[in-house]
């Protein structure tokens, strides 16, 4: 009999999403010349303070293109959006939101946006490696209970690596102290009450 922890699969930076439900990409820079001013951002405009940690929108466009750093010339980003979401008439963006961690923090397993289909991007805002988050991925498309009989692909980002997840996955975030990363939801329609849904991580419904 099949288990659903046959379902597991080893992740391999040549796999793409249709077969892990995320990839990682390796952009052609780091986003250093404009990580202190993301950050910055975070406090110059109206922010949640829910200790340990404090998100927000900051500058979206500021946001925006650190996300994108090291992809403009590929174009790399639209297109892993497209290949999780398919072509749709209009993109809807949710964010970028910046979290920042004063102290460990940890999410219990939620799914990776609040609608499908969706994509959730993430990028490590973290200077050194001690304060880079872990992000804990499952096999696309298990059922909460399935999670708790599969072993999750842990990953820490470097700085060049952007994180692209569909939102049938499942995962869990953990930031250490000091922690802090960028993210940002596509979907091919308004989210409506899926953010009010009871797996979805805070901060994507600001």
């Amino acid at each position: 009999m099949t288990t659903a922890q046959n379902r597991s699969p080893r992740y391999n930076e040549l796999f793409d999403m249709e077969i892990t439900g995320f990839v990682v990409f390796s952009a052609s820079s780091d986003g250093a010349d404009i990580n202190s001013e993301v950050k910055r951002s975070l406090h110059s405009w109206p922010k949640i303070e829910k200790a340990p940690l404090v998100y927000g929108r900051g500058d979206a466009d500021t946001c925006a293109r650190f996300l994108r750093r090291g992809t403009e010339e590929s174009d790399a980003f639209t297109r892993k959006i497209k290949e999780a979401i398919g072509e749709v008439r209009f993109t809807c963006r949710q964010g970028p939101i910046i979290v920042v961690s004063s102290e460990n923090h940890s999410w219990g397993t939620r799914l990776a946006h609040p609608s499908r289909p969706a994509v959730s991007v993430f990028r490590d805002l973290s200077n050194i490696d001690e304060a880079r988050v872990t992000f804990m991925l499952y096999p696309q498309d298990l059922t909460k209970e399935e999670t708790r009989e599969n072993q999750p692909v842990k990953r820490k980002l470097r700085p060049n690596e952007i994180l692209f997840v569909k939102g049938s996955v499942r995962m869990e975030i953990v930031v250490p102290a000091g922690g802090s990363f960028v993210w940002q939801g596509n979907t091919g329609a308004p989210m409506g009450p899926d953010m009010y849904g009871p797996e979805v991580f805070e901060f994507m419904t600001v």
